[in-house]
């Protein structure tokens, strides 16, 4: 009798184990009729769901966390994320346009529009201001977002904030916004800290003075290319690009003077594409001249080369000499004071 009573017991629990509450992600999308939307957390699709008559529903349940979760449709390049503060939450927009999708329900949301808001009012401000350097902006839109994770060293925003914008920033200053957030409390551990602090590991693996990481990628006919390899003898270049980056296919002219100039020197370029379709990399290439070797896996921002050099922004590039990293992210006239200086050494 007793172990019947003590069985029933555990059955009991176990039940009430598996009642966790939940809330409701509402989704209302336009332009998806017919597609599915992929609920994510961490980087793993917990859920999906097909849109009938652009709208989808997710039961969620609480969480002790407050993180960010993300929706996916097939064709966009990334997430959006957002936050629910463990509440019911309802998003709206367009899914020709995520970047301007809306979230209602979300204290934490709130906060984090408002800190988009302003950097976005701040960024058109110096753009429409032609006395401030485009250095000199840059620089206090980073302080914009330096500040406000200061400010808020608890708060899950702020965290996103820090991972969102690291590409601003060098490890030294990301370095100090963690050391303030742990400061302010030991124990926080979400997975914008987390991931900048991975980040920042990783980056200061691939400074200058660091040793090349290698890594073999296939070049438009399948060809593999091993960096190493390609660079024995030479000062090469690993440019990291992508064909619908603009700021990418602005900086081709300047690398493709670079190369035509010192070429015959010994100086070679590497360029590694955040391409997924090899039709418009191979376009790419052939408009804007550029006749070095290329690599892609294909995978967009998932590309694993990219990853091995904390690729957070194109574009990106490492100058390599002897197996080490000569320098880092070059560009204009210091692309080639620094390619005539290694090559006289």
């Amino acid at each position: 009798m007793k172990k019947i009573v003590l069985y029933l017991a555990v059955v009991i629990m176990m039940a009430s184990c598996n009642q966790q509450p939940t809330y409701k992600i509402s989704v209302d999308l336009a332009n998806t009729e017919g597609k599915t939307v992929y609920l994510q957390k961490d980087g793993k699709v917990l859920d999906s769901a097909a849109l009938v008559n652009w709208k989808a529903e997710f039961n969620t349940p609480v969480c002790t966390d407050n993180e960010m979760y993300g929706i996916m449709l097939d064709g966009w390049r990334r997430p959006f994320f957002f936050f629910t503060d463990n509440k019911e939450v309802y998003l709206e927009g367009d899914a020709q346009n995520p970047n301007n999708i809306t979230v209602k329900g979300s204290e934490s949301q709130d906060r984090l529009v408002a800190f988009m808001e302003s950097y976005d009012a701040l960024e058109a401000q110096y753009e429409a201001d032609s006395t401030v350097s485009q250095a000199d902006a840059d620089e206090i839109l980073k302080m914009h977002c330096f500040d406000f994770v200061w400010d808020h060293p608890t708060d899950p925003v702020a965290h996103y904030v820090m991972y969102r914008y690291k590409w601003a920033f060098g490890p030294c200053e990301l370095r100090t916004m963690i050391d303030n957030i742990h400061h302010a409390d030991s124990t926080l551990n979400t997975s914008n800290l987390r991931l900048t602090e991975e980040y920042v590991e990783k980056l200061e693996r691939v400074q200058a003075g660091q040793p090349i990481i290698d890594f073999t990628q296939n070049d438009p006919d399948g060809n593999p290319v091993t960096l190493s390899r390609l660079a024995d003898g030479k000062l090469l270049l690993v440019d990291f690009w992508a064909s619908w980056c603009p700021d990418c296919r602005k900086e081709n002219p300047n690398v493709v003077a670079a190369y035509q100039q010192f070429h015959d020197q010994g100086f070679d370029v590497l360029g590694v594409s955040f391409d997924t379709n090899k039709e418009s990399w191979l376009a790419a290439i052939e408009k804007d001249g550029l006749t070095w070797t290329h690599v892609s896996d294909l995978q967009g921002w998932g590309n694993a080369a990219g990853a091995l050099y904390s690729i957070a922004f194109i574009p990106q590039n490492a100058l390599i000499k002897d197996g080490m990293i000569v320098a880092r992210n070059l560009e204009g006239e210091e692309l080639f004071k620094e390619i005539e200086r290694h090559l006289v050494q």
